[in-house]
Parts: structure tokens; sequence; C-alpha cells
């Protein structure tokens, strides 16, 4: 009676113990290795992307999101074409000029005005690398505030009282001196400039970039360039500094 109670026993025991043993050597949370080694790299490298940016927009957070989003993929080539109404409250114009100046280094930036620009706006054309505009298209600088005319310049070095400008005219002050590492803006104040004038300050590119620019609206391959950008830039701020000498 013994003995078969104790081949009942060893009978259990020997089924149980497989499904134990299974179970311990089941491959812990702990075990997988999380490194870089061990995770695939699904983002591949943007070459090109294009955006629109609706300037009518009245929330500002969603221009901001589509800049970071755009920026986020790191593109090798970025194209923002400004659309709508060609105006932006000071405060918006300059965040969202902020977050330009800041993209990834890797990305070469063109920026073509399919509108109209004033004030701060055209802070977001001059921040590309390169830029374009509509053949029959404007920027609008507003006249120079007098507060600013009586200060002589248009970048306070300290504190102000609040009641010597109002908030709209600091952040006007800020969008002058911006726009003054491209254009002598006391001679832009209060005036409205076509291409013409912009394509003499190296502001515009030639027609050969303008060609190269098509076929990439277009989709189509686009070998490198943007590298006189730089040199556009220097020719601009020596017009300005001769354009000052010769007053």
């Amino acid at each position: 009676m013994m003995n078969k109670i104790a081949q009942l026993i060893h009978a259990t025991l020997t089924r149980i113990r497989p499904q134990m043993s299974n179970q311990q050597h089941r491959t812990r949370q702990s075990e997988f290795e999380f490194g870089p080694s061990s995770i695939s790299n699904f983002s591949e490298p943007i070459p090109r992307l294009k955006i629109h940016l609706n300037l009518g927009e009245r929330d500002a957070s969603r221009l901001l999101g589509s800049l970071e989003e755009a920026f986020a993929n790191a593109p090798e080539e970025l194209i923002i074409e400004l659309i709508g109404p060609g105006f932006l409250l000071h405060d918006n114009a300059l965040m969202l000029f902020e977050e330009i100046r800041n993209r990834p280094p890797r990305t070469r930036l063109h920026v073509r005005a399919r509108t109209c620009l004033i004030d701060g706006a055209i802070l977001l054309w001059l921040a590309g690398d390169t830029r374009s505009m509509r053949c029959d298209g404007w920027l609008q600088f507003s006249a120079m505030p007098s507060t600013l005319e009586m200060c002589g310049e248009t970048n306070h070095s300290g504190s102000l009282l609040i009641q010597d400008e109002d908030p709209a005219t600091t952040d006007l002050r800020s969008i002058f001196r911006y726009i003054g590492e491209w254009l002598p803006i006391r001679e832009m104040a209060g005036r409205r400039v076509f291409g013409k004038e912009l394509h003499d300050f190296g502001l515009l590119d030639d027609a050969e970039t303008q060609k190269r620019l098509t076929a990439l609206f277009h989709a189509e391959p686009l070998p490198d360039h943007f590298n006189e950008a730089r040199s556009r830039k220097e020719t601009a701020a020596s017009s300005s500094a001769t354009w000052k000498d010769d007053e």
C-alpha cells in the first residue's frame, strides 16, 4: 500500500516539475537589452521638406507647432512658404523668429514670401539662409515711433518707465534691431520696398537659384547649393554701411 502511494506521489511530481522548470526559464523583462544597440532606428534622414506657414492663423501656438514639427525632422533642406495676411503681432513675430533662428544646424532654410510682409513678419523671411518672394510682392516697414526717434537708437541698454513706451513699441524696437542686421532700418522705416531694391541689397536670389527652387517645388532632385547665402548677407551689410557713410 505504501509503495503505491509513493509511486503516485512520484508520478505527480514528475508531471509538475517540467512546468515549473519552463516557468523558471522564461525570459524576464530585466533580461532584455534596451541600450542603443538593441533599438532599431526607424527615423530616416529627410533630405527636403516644404511647409506652408499661414500668418493669418490666430492661434500662435499652431504656428509655433508647425515650425517645431518641421525642425524636429531635421531635414537637410527646408522650404517655408509664408501665406495669408503678412502681418503678425509683434510679440508673436519675435517668438517665431527665435524658433527659426534656433533651427538644427544641418538644416538649410529657404523662405519664400507668397504674400506681402509687414514689420515682424519680415523677420521670418529674413531668417532664411536664402529667400525669394512673389514677383509683385513687397515689404512694408512702419514709421519710426517718436520715442525711438528721440532715443536716437532702436535698442535700450537698460530698463525704461512703462509710461514712456507702450509694449507694442518696445517689441517694435526689438524687431527694428533685428531687421537692422540685414537692412538700414532708419532708411527703410516708413517705406514700402519692392523686389528690385531688395535684390540690390543681396536679399533675393538670382535667376539660377530660382530655377533650382522651382525644381524643388516640383519634387525634382536639387543639387547642393545655397553656399552663396553668407556672401549675400555680407554684401547687404556692406551696402548698409556705405549708405550710412554717404549721409
